[in-house]
């Protein structure tokens, strides 16, 4: 699967560059379950992420579409350290939506915001530990997500934070289990 997304990744980067830019990008990641058993208060599930978009079109409001490679800790945490991850879960996701240019200083120096869905693969997770909630239970292999962001581009410098709301349970047959991600990212667009 890891491999698909790297095929992905690099087809659509040679088929759009040129186009309106591309942006390679990594970061940190802060998932939270909303079911207490799985993330209880005052935990999260750390992790980080690499990832691509590509944005399409010219002007104040353009296409993106992208791909995402997360490593979260499965189990939740109260220290946040967020590039040490014990029990391995990865996440792969399919981006597709619209960025906005807020505001510009010129055209290397702007203020953006992006609204995105998000198709969602949960592609790892550990499946024989007993001290984690649900236990012996199946996670779907996939969700979705609505997501909303504020970005800045400094000439060829990308900053971004990101805060992605999830529609389906990731738990099979539990409610409530929906996973939300806040994500802080820094790239380049070429």
């Amino acid at each position: 699967m890891k491999n698909l997304l790297v095929l992905i990744i690099v087809v659509s980067g040679h088929l759009l560059y040129g186009q309106s830019g591309f942006n390679v990008y990594a970061g940190l990641t802060q998932a939270t379950n909303r079911d207490a058993l799985i993330t209880p208060e005052g935990t999260s599930h750390p992790g980080f992420h690499i990832g691509c978009d590509a944005r399409l079109n010219s002007g104040g409001m353009y296409f993106i579409v992208g791909g995402q490679y997360h490593k979260l800790d499965f189990l939740a945490q109260e220290a946040n350290s967020f590039l040490t991850v014990e029990e391995t879960m990865i996440w792969l996701k399919l981006r597709v939506g619209l960025g906005y240019t807020l505001f510009s200083i010129n055209d290397k120096m702007s203020l953006r915001a992006k609204t995105l869905g998000s198709i969602n693969v949960i592609s790892t997770y550990p499946t024989a530990l007993d001290s984690a909630p649900y236990a012996g239970t199946n996670y779907n292999t996939g969700t979705a997500g609505l997501l909303a962001g504020l970005g800045l581009d400094l000439y060829f410098l990308t900053i971004d934070v990101e805060y992605e709301r999830g529609f389906f349970n990731a738990v099979n047959m539990i409610k409530g289990t929906e996973y939300d991600f806040l994500t802080l990212s820094v790239g380049f667009l070429f």
